[in-house]
This record gives C-alpha cells, structure tokens and sequence, in this order.
C-alpha cells in the first residue's frame, strides 16, 4: 500500500495579514476586568491564586504529554496543597510517585523562572530556550529514537542541545508529520526569535503570538523529545509578559489542542488563538470570581472601601458599576428569545400543521437548573453561580411522547455577582442528558459597550442554535 504524504516540512510562515480578524474581544474586556479588580484584592489572596494556578500548569503540561499519569483527585490534591510525593499514592500514577512529583517539581520552577525572565526584561534567545528545554526536562536522561532506516534505539538524552537526527512522527494511517530537519533546525530557530522580537515591537496581542510562536516552535521541533512542554512554556511567557495568566492546556483540552494545531499546519491559526483565548478567559473567569478582599485596612478610608468589597464579595450588594452588566444581558435574553419564537413559529407551520405529534413553545424562566448547571459547568470548565440566575428561554420540542429541550441561559460567574454574566446554551435530552451547544460559555463585563456586545452575541447565539437542531435530529432518528 502506498505511503500517505502526510505534512510536508516548510520553513515557518510569518502572522497571517489580517490580525483584526483573530482578536478575542470578550478576552480583552474580562483581562480589563481584571485589571480594574486586582487593585482591590488581598495580595496574599492573588499569591495563592496564582500558586495553585502554577501547580495545575506544572502538573497538567506533563500529563498533555504522557510523561505520566495522574487521577483527577490526586491532581486537585497537589494544587490545593503543594507537590508532595507523599500526597501521590502508587496506583494513581503510571510512574514513581517520587519521580512524578520531582518531574512536576521541574516544570514549577521552570514557570517560576518565566515569571523572573519578564521581571528581568529580558528578550527572547535562542539561548534561553535551550535554558527551558534543559531545566523542564531535567530527570530524563534516556529516550527512544529511530534512526533514518527506520531502527529503533535508545540513547542518552541531550538536555538544551538541538536534534541530531529526524524526529518526524509516522501516524497510524502511515502519514509522516515532517518537522524541520536537524541540518536547518539552527537557522530557523534564529528566525524564530528574530520573527518574535518584531512582533513584540508592534504590539501583537498576546493570544494571537502566543499561538503563533507556540505553533512555528513545534513546526521545527528543534529538540529530540520534550518539544511540547517547551511550546508551551514559550506560549506561557508571551501572556505573562503582557499581564495575563500562564496557559494551562488540561487534558480535558487535549483534543481541541491537538486539532487546533493541526488546523494551523493546514494554514489557519484562528482554532489556535481562539483555544488559546477561552483557556485564558477560563482563568481571568476564575480570578475575578474567587479572589475574595478581606483586609482590615490601614485607613479609615481603606477600611470602608474594605468593607463596601466585603459586601460585595459576600453578594450583599451589588455595586452601581455592575449593574451593566445584567441590563446587557436582560437584552440579550429578549434577543435570544425574539429568535427562539422565531424558530417556534417557522417549526409550527412547517411540522406541527401537518403531523400534530409534534409541538413546540418557547417557555420563559427565572430560575436557573442547579443540576444542569453542575453539568455545565463539569463539560466546559467554568463556575457558574446557579444562586445569581437572571434568566432563561426555552425552546421546548416534543415529538410524540419525547420531549427535549433548547435552553439559552444567563447567569453570574464566580461565588459573587462581580459583573461578570455568562450565557450558557445547552441541549436537554428526554433522558436528562445536557449537552452544551457550544466550545464556551459567552461571557460580558459590566465596563462593555453594549453594541460590541451585541455584534459578539448573535454569532454565537446562532451557531449555538444550530447545534441545538442537530441534536434534535439525532433524537429523532
């Protein structure tokens, strides 16, 4: 059988022209969010915030990798508490727990090293990213090859040194991945950081060259094995630097990586800056929603505005500023709803005139499902706040005695209302079953303008419902 052509190696590309086209909005307005609550939070509260998020980065960038194994719970374990062997039991993992929590360990200190890099003001070398590959990848010292006849061997590893020989993966179909061949890896690397360092002087937003040099790093995959921690320590270095969060891909993200970046082989970076994007909103989400100010205040003056935040992060009140935030999301509903009856009134005319076993209506709801937003919440990753429910429409489809459910739901992120909403879309089946409708919830602020709100909701919005109508198809066939 003939060998499939697989990815043909190319030396890297620079950004596409159209940047405009791959910004993320909705990133921009929560990071101002963020920006505009963190002045407001304890310090030592941040710190922890930030220590259990490098814990989960340090963790999950070996399992993406398959370096080792580690269950859900022992993995919450480590971030809530610290890396600890002796907090990873032997038949949680497929390695040593005294290895794992060493090889976890390396990877902590390497994004600590990130965090003094940007301090320093350093630029980008080729130097320091030998410097990464060599300090994450500290405990490996042997690793399989295959040589250019095909012959497998082991061999000692070379820690911060450039491949020596092909490391193109072969895929199960037969097809060849073609990375950069070790005699031009030298040189494109150079370009690489020469590439990075112009878009650093034009300002390029952090998610799009995070994606982008995360994505022409693994193009040349310029070391032996490890080349995707690296990728993604390099990703996480551009957001730090510009303020953001770490990029913490899960392995609940894997998949959607993985053809993310397959889509940017093929020529599009957009399924990447988008991931990218959502994981980042997934943190800045979480930052603002839990990070609670409690201080007692060096001032009267401290002291009062201390206790206005202690109000408002125990959901006592709701400040005036933050109240934008759900008159942009009541107009939402009633546009969601305006579509929904729209639907209703197309799926009446067109099935129920001529089959009455089928019915459909649109129900109107104050209360938010605290069981489907678990749900919810466990699929795309998010904390949702069922107690600051402001409202859902339903489009209700019954066919016979079956009956399903389209549901567009807004709700308050975070354990208080701090002006962030969320829409969440999902599909109920008759058994129970909630399917969302979407990649990620539509998340607002309260300092956003109501048009550019708009403009990002009805795509959305309409990609969601046509998800909903296939998964009605699939109940009906």
């Amino acid at each position: 059988m003939p060998e499939s052509s697989g990815y043909k190696w190319h030396e890297i590309e620079d950004l596409p022209p159209d940047l405009e086209s791959l910004r993320d909005r909705e990133m921009e307005a929560l990071f101002e969010a963020w920006l505009a609550e963190r002045g407001n939070f304890d310090a030592a509260d941040v710190k922890s915030f930030n220590d259990r998020l490098k814990r989960e980065w340090a963790i999950e960038t070996g399992i993406i990798e398959d370096v080792y194994t580690l269950d859900r719970g022992i993995t919450q374990t480590l971030i809530e508490r610290g890396i600890d062997s002796a907090y990873i039991p032997h038949d949680s993992t497929n390695r040593d727990p005294e290895l794992v929590a060493r090889t976890i360990q390396a990877h902590a200190e390497v994004l600590d090293g990130l965090f003094d890099f940007v301090t320093g003001q350093r630029s980008l070398s080729v130097g320091y990213i030998r410097e990464l590959h060599a300090a994450l990848l500290r405990y490996v010292s042997k690793i399989t090859v295959i040589d250019q006849f095909g012959k497998t061997f082991e061999t000692e590893f070379e820690k911060g040194q450039y491949k020596r020989l092909p490391n193109s993966p072969t895929k199960p179909d037969g097809a060849i991945h073609e990375y950069c061949p070790p005699e031009h890896t030298a040189a494109e690397m150079d370009r690489l950081v020469e590439l990075h360092r112009r878009h650093d002087e034009t300002k390029v937003s952090a998610h799009i060259e995070a994606a982008w040099l995360h994505h022409a790093f693994t193009q040349i995959h310029p070391f032996q094995d490890g080349n995707g921690r690296v990728a993604r320590a390099l990703a996480s270095l551009v957001f730090i630097k510009a303020g953001f969060f770490p990029l913490v891909v899960t392995r609940d993200d894997r998949i959607r990586y993985i053809d993310a970046l397959e889509a940017a082989d093929a020529g599009s970076l957009s399924e990447l800056t988008a991931l990218f994007g959502r994981i980042q909103k997934r943190s800045l989400t979480k930052a603002i929603g839990n990070v609670a100010d409690i201080r007692p205040g060096d001032t009267v003056e401290e002291a009062l505005k201390v206790t206005r935040n202690l109000l408002v992060n125990t959901g006592r009140i709701i400040p005036v500023e933050y109240l934008g935030a759900k008159t942009v999301a009541a107009q939402l509903l009633a546009r969601a709803q305006d579509r929904l009856n729209q639907m209703r009134g197309t799926l009446t005319h067109d099935i129920s005139r001529v089959d009455n076993a089928f019915a459909f209506s649109v129900a109107l709801m104050d209360a938010c499902s605290p069981e489907e937003l678990r749900s919810l919440a466990s699929l795309l990753s998010y904390d949702p706040n069922a107690a600051g429910c402001l409202g859902a429409r339903v489009l209700l489809l019954k066919a016979g005695t079956a009956s399903s459910r389209i549901t567009m739901i807004a709700h308050s992120l975070g354990p208080a209302f701090r002006g962030l909403v969320a829409f969440a879309a999902y599909f109920t089946r008759g058994d129970g079953q909630v399917i969302p409708l979407s990649d990620d919830v539509f998340r607002i602020t309260y300092n956003e303008n109501v048009n550019d709100v708009v403009r990002r909701f009805i795509p959305w919005l309409e990609k969601a419902l046509i998800n909903g109508l296939a998964e009605w198809r699939r109940t009906l066939a």
